[in-house]
């Protein structure tokens, strides 16, 4: 039985991962299920026994993308180190992110919940400020954030930080750069 619900995850997973290579080779007009499902190698009815229809297939790609880029922070962010150096790993994490999604991020998500798209998205986003606001705590409880910070403001700036410019910045001198502005900010 576990093996079969493994089976059934690793199905969806690699519709899902076929999906965003689609896009990235056709855009957002151009995604076909018929072509996500011969590159995921699966029959296009099987496409339809995970999703409804492509705006389905599309909300479960930015879930499925987006949860994963949250486990990532929440596992970075709670390491045991410095907080320079995790907020370091969370800021390459980030534009690792924004650069995968570059140019198709906005497009998806208004395809894939054109009805509510802002209230599907904050709900996605309150996710991110929750982690990023323990993230924050540790670094007051540890020493090496200003106690007087407000937490939920600090933690949203880390959410804007990293969105990657569309300029060609040496990545690592980027990231050492945001790390250093936002520590003179908020370290002690």
């Amino acid at each position: 039985m576990a093996t079969e619900a493994r089976n059934v995850v690793d199905k969806r997973t690699q519709i899902l991962e076929a999906t965003i290579r689609v896009l990235r080779e056709r855009g957002i007009s151009g995604l076909k299920v018929e072509d996500v499902a011969r590159e995921a190698e699966v029959g296009k009815g099987t496409v339809y026994l995970y999703f409804e229809d492509k705006q389905d297939l599309l909300r479960a790609l930015v879930e499925h993308r987006t949860l994963s880029f949250y486990e990532d922070v929440r596992r970075l962010t709670q390491e045991a180190r410095p907080f320079r150096e995790r907020l370091a790993a969370l800021l390459e994490r980030r534009l690792a992110f924004v650069d995968e999604w570059r140019g198709l991020w906005a497009a998806v998500a208004r395809e894939a919940h054109p009805s509510d798209q802002a209230g599907w998205l904050k709900g996605l986003h309150e996710r991110y400020q929750r982690i990023l606001e323990s993230f924050v705590e540790s670094g007051v409880r540890s020493g090496e954030l200003r106690p007087d910070l407000d937490i939920p403001l600090t933690a949203a700036t880390l959410a804007a930080l990293g969105c990657s410019p569309q300029l060609d910045f040496p990545r690592e001198a980027y990231i050492a750069h945001l790390v250093e502005v936002l520590m003179k900010g908020v370290g002690t």
